[in-house]
């Protein structure tokens, strides 16, 4: 429903007037709703100080920073172990987003603070063009099941793309903190200002840029294709891999598929017309194939597995 919450707050569409009644009667109708009408100031301050000021709040704020205030946020997380995230024990969804962790069986641990420091130097640039999403995290965070959440980090960035287009990154309020500059691996599209990939290979995995998992493949080769299509399979990639000017790409495909079946990779590597490698090197790199572009400190533990 996150996209009827947004519609909910449009103006009416016949006057453009502020349409109070879709707004409350989404609420109304949505039980997640409740409680989300903020309440920050009466009703009479709101109304004088609108009058007298419209751009009130934000004219503190500006004026607060340029005199050298530090507006300053403490933040702080609450911290659940998986086994105990469950309904059934605490009572309620804690993955709810209208529900509230009780503090005294979760408490607020701070991590950090969240300071604003500097104003924009220009208003568009900087803050009309920026393109914040919930799905930009740090490796090694992953995403919780709030559908809430699982809506917006989808959601926000295809927006983004929709309002400023494909290549919002190159933007510098959206270039990743002290980056010198960014560059994705999409590629073309309106705006593109940079080297355009410069080279690297517009498509993930590949051996320069991230990986992906070994097993993808073994279905199909080992238990659904016959004699005839494994011939074909071996040919026409041994014909694709002939094309491939770098031993070491050409070692590290046919170690990963070495994982499916001994036989396919030493099917591919005789059809080769050049081969600059010994095969009995396929076979031990082989061995750590599942670790290539892979960060140590991601790695499962001892008992454990990925999914």
């Amino acid at each position: 429903q996150g996209s009827d919450v947004i519609r909910s707050q449009r103006r009416d569409l016949k006057n453009f007037l502020l349409d109070y009644d879709v707004t409350v009667d989404l609420l109304a109708c949505t039980p997640e709703g409740e409680g989300k009408l903020v309440y920050q100031l009466t009703d009479p301050d709101a109304i004088r100080i609108s009058g007298e000021d419209a751009d009130y709040s934000k004219r503190q704020l500006w004026d607060a920073i340029e005199e050298g205030q530090e507006i300053v946020w403490k933040a702080n997380v609450q911290i659940i172990q998986a086994e105990d995230a469950d309904p059934d024990k605490l009572g309620f969804d804690p993955f709810d987003v209208t529900k509230v962790w009780p503090r005294g069986q979760f408490p607020m641990h701070e991590f950090g603070r969240l300071v604003l420091n500097k104003n924009p130097e220009n208003y568009h640039r900087d803050v009309e063009q920026a393109a914040s999403s919930p799905g930009s995290m740090v490796p090694g965070i992953e995403d919780s099941p709030d559908p809430l959440l699982q809506f917006c980090i989808f959601f926000y960035r295809d927006a983004q793309y929709h309002r400023i287009g494909v290549n919002l990154h190159q933007i510098p309020v959206n270039c990743p903190s002290m980056a010198g500059h960014y560059s994705s691996l999409n590629s073309d599209g309106p705006m593109r200002v940079d080297a355009n990939l410069a080279g690297i290979k517009q498509c993930v995995p590949n051996s320069f840029k991230m990986a992906f998992r070994p097993d993808t493949a073994e279905a199909p080769y080992a238990h659904v294709m016959d004699e005839t299509a494994r011939d074909h399979t071996h040919r026409n990639t041994a014909k694709m891999m002939a094309r491939v000017p770098y031993p070491i790409i050409q070692k590290k495909y046919l170690a990963r598929i070495y994982n499916i079946a001994p036989e396919y990779p030493k099917a591919i590597y005789d059809l080769l017309p050049k081969r600059q490698f010994e095969f009995s090197e396929v076979e031990e790199l082989s061995k750590s194939a599942e670790t290539f572009s892979k960060e140590p400190k991601f790695w499962p533990g001892e008992g454990d597995r990925l999914v």
